[in-house]
């Protein structure tokens, strides 16, 4: 994450925040990381049909 990216500070669940940790771990990644990946598998997840790119 580059010194320039926005920070958040967010309140989570106790036992969202510790399952987040435990998966990055698992993922070799920081909490950070594992945040950004699922928010942006989340934000493709959700982008309308015409937007996906799909490789042929």
């Amino acid at each position: 994450m580059a010194r320039n990216d926005e920070q958040a500070n967010l309140r989570l669940p106790k036992d969202l925040k510790d399952w987040l940790v435990q998966q990055a771990s698992v993922n070799r990644r920081s909490l950070t990381s594992e945040v950004i990946v699922r928010l942006e598998a989340s934000r493709a997840a959700s982008a309308p049909a015409a937007q996906k790119v799909t490789a042929k």
